[in-house]
């Protein structure tokens, strides 16, 4: 690889990183205040609660932003063609998208209170889908420090108003409520930093327009579908089929899973405009990026194997307390999966980089069926132990599938 590229990945990886490491530390210590005031039931709800959301929220986007931060990462100058246009769509999106989430809120067989809580969450999801857009157009310019600062600044107003507000409260509404004045300021500032790569700021609403967009958009739409089935279903079922409790226990072991998931996160995000990038000006120094990559990810994936499993009553207990015991075992289970979630976030993200989507698409359709078909049976047998079963054999399953894909692509190019 070129200098000024290792420099380019270098300082886009350590703004990432230092964001990283301080807006996770403070994101997982407002878990463990919740979890020590409300307990394994009140954990249960919010982790429902956003997920549902979360998960619900597949309609707002239809891989618009990915396909349009490709296409200006590739070139600069179809930065004004696309924006007006995808953004409008965008908005569209997101507005419809909130009106679905309300209809199949009645649907559910929830409190009033969880109920309204969704609905307030989602109408800030409309503000969210906008402004990632912006992130999106900022990560396209290999530029990651600005998103990094919101990212901080929403975690420490997260830790410090949403913990004092919980301490004083000792309830989730108003918990959930002061969270949600945090994403308001971080998604303001998302669309602030990232308006700064235009002269002016248009929208269009051109539905002619957005049907060719969609031609283009439609495959990362159902990759980023079935990658959202992947990490949400387990929890949405497992509420839906359990109690909170049960939710609650689940989520504590995935919280710590997901301490070390900012990794691949950080490679993924300083490595996939770059990689979009030398698909068209030189294959060569592209293989010497994914196999540096994997081998990093595969060697830390291991690692972290070991880590979990040995530590994991001691994790367990110290962070979330005695009452989180049963997140021991759970812990252990869905350690196995690290390796492949890892991998994963790499694998994808070369195979949409390097017009490979379609493929992944039908990896990611597969794979996020079984896991679904997988926690319907296991979590109704097993609980939670049947939930991380479900994703260790569906992630393990993904990896082997793009990994076979890359091989035979890698072997029929000269790079």
């Amino acid at each position: 690889m070129s200098d000024n590229l290792k420099l380019r990945l270098l300082k886009n990886a350590s703004w990432l990183f230092g964001a990283e490491i301080v807006s996770r530390l403070l994101a997982y210590g407002v878990i463990i205040l919740l979890s020590r005031t409300l307990g394994p039931e009140g954990l249960g709800q919010y982790s429902f609660i956003f997920s549902f959301v979360a998960l619900t929220s597949i309609f707002s986007d239809l891989g618009v932003s990915y396909y349009v931060m490709r296409e200006i990462a590739r070139n600069k100058e179809r930065k004004n063609e696309l924006f007006p246009y995808a953004l409008g769509f965008k908005i569209t999106l997101a507005v419809i998208n909130f009106g679905i989430i309300i209809f199949l809120v009645l649907q559910l067989n929830k409190s009033n209170i969880i109920k309204n809580l969704i609905i307030i969450v989602a109408l800030e999801n409309i503000l969210l889908q906008v402004a990632y857009f912006f992130t999106r157009i900022m990560f396209a310019h290999e530029v990651t420090k600005y998103e990094g600062i919101a990212k901080v600044i929403e975690r420490i107003w997260a830790f410090f108003v949403g913990g004092a507000v919980l301490y004083v409260k000792r309830e989730l509404a108003p918990f959930i409520l002061a969270i949600l004045a945090g994403y308001l300021l971080r998604d303001s500032l998302r669309i602030y930093w990232g308006s700064k790569f235009f002269e002016k700021i248009r929208v269009e609403f051109k539905p002619d327009t957005w049907i060719n967009l969609l031609k283009h958009s439609y495959p990362f739409w159902l990759i980023s579908l079935f990658t959202m089935i992947y990490y949400r279903t387990d929890i949405v079922m497992l509420g839906l089929f359990r109690p909170d409790y049960d939710v609650g226990i689940y989520r504590a072991a995935y919280t710590l899973i997901q301490v070390a998931l900012f990794i691949p996160n950080i490679v993924v995000a300083t490595t996939m405009p770059s990689m979009a990038r030398l698909w068209r000006e030189n294959k060569r120094i592209l293989n010497i990026l994914f196999k540096k990559s994997f081998q990093i990810l595969l060697a830390i994936g291991l690692l972290g194997v070991m880590g979990y499993y040995i530590f994991a009553n001691f994790a367990i207990t110290i962070v979330f307390g005695a009452g989180f015991t049963e997140s021991v075992g759970v812990l252990r289970v869905l350690a196995v999966a690290v390796p492949f979630l890892f991998l994963n976030s790499l694998l994808g993200s070369f195979l949409n980089a390097t017009g490979k989507e379609l493929s992944f698409t039908k990896i990611t359709a597969f794979t996020a069926l079984l896991n679904v078909v997988l926690n319907y049976f296991l979590i109704q047998s097993y609980s939670y132990y049947g939930a991380a079963i479900a994703t260790v054999v569906s992630q393990a399953l993904a990896t082997i599938l793009s990994f076979k894909i890359i091989l035979n692509n890698l072997s029929q190019e000269s790079y």
